[in-house]
């Protein structure tokens, strides 16, 4: 009798967990999707802001993303946290220079590195992540360090655009060269992760560039990337033998054994011509000279 009691207890314990259990894993499911009405409070705020930003290259910098939007998402969900992405990766803390501090990146000796766009996000629940800031930064280093690119060569260019691009509509990147004129004919869409290449490099287009993504409806500027570009001189005849015998070294070594190879071979055959005109000129000698007797 005791002994079913005892077990009829345990059933009851273990229903009793399992029952909490499924009302906690209820709530949770029922928690998990994004309210709509803070969805679109995220997402009007998103689309209306414009967090474009430059430093030098040493300065401090700090990308807060607090607001009154983003906390309504904190105290809507109790496990939500702050997280950060650079340039397409999850951004991390660097010690003594990088610190994530309650919903900012707070950056000191700013590196070239540095610069891009990022996308500030809020983990609401496990693996669910709502984005709630984008934003863009350009350093400018003190002393660029100059990128060499050959006369006449492909060379292709990361602008880090992408995110903007996902999330902003209707927004397109270009490159501008020293401020003056853009690279490319017809814009790229700025939420393409490609290079941007440019197939010959021209003298004309040294200098530096800077890629610039656009929102032309509303005037919306973000600048995503920095380099200096030097393209060398257009080299001589002689020189672009030489480029091309450096870019072709197995074309080369070939072509000079196939050269080799028919000089001996037509001397080989001038040779023997010889040998064997002088043979037939022995020959005919004594009837010659014999005809002359």
């Amino acid at each position: 009798m005791l002994h079913a009691q005892f077990s009829l207890t345990v059933c009851l314990c273990v229903l009793s967990i399992l029952c909490k259990s499924l009302d906690e894993d209820s709530i949770r499911t029922k928690q998990s999707p994004f309210p709509e009405h803070l969805g679109k409070d995220v997402d009007d705020y998103v689309k209306d802001s414009h967090n474009a930003l430059s430093a030098v290259e040493g300065s401090d910098v700090t990308l807060n993303c607090v607001n009154d939007v983003t906390r309504k998402v904190i105290r809507n969900f109790r496990q939500a946290k702050y997280r950060w992405i650079h340039n397409g990766m999850r951004h991390k803390a660097e010690r003594g220079r990088v610190k994530h501090e309650n919903g900012s990146v707070e950056f000191s000796n700013l590196k070239w590195s540095d610069g891009g766009s990022y996308l500030c996000q809020i983990e609401y629940e496990p693996y669910l992540v709502k984005t709630v800031g984008v934003y863009s930064l350009l350093v400018m280093p003190e002393n660029p360090p100059v990128r060499v690119v050959q006369f006449g060569r492909r060379f292709c260019l990361q602008c880090n655009s992408a995110a903007i691009g996902h999330v902003y509509r209707y927004t397109k990147r270009n490159w501008i060269v020293n401020d003056k004129y853009t690279v490319f004919v017809n814009d790229i869409r700025a939420n393409s992760v490609s290079e941007d290449c440019i197939e010959i490099a021209l003298p004309k287009m040294s200098g530096d560039w800077t890629c610039v993504t656009s929102q032309e409806y509303s005037e919306k500027q973000w600048s995503t990337a920095f380099y200096r570009i030097l393209v060398t001189p257009e080299p001589s005849i002689f020189g672009k033998l030489g480029n091309f015998l450096k870019e072709n070294v197995i074309h080369a070594v070939l072509f000079a054994v196939g050269i080799a190879l028919f000089c001996v071979s037509y001397y080989v055959a001038k040779v023997k011509k010889g040998g064997l005109v002088k043979n037939e000129n022995s020959e005919s000698s004594p009837l010659t000279t014999e005809n002359k007797t």
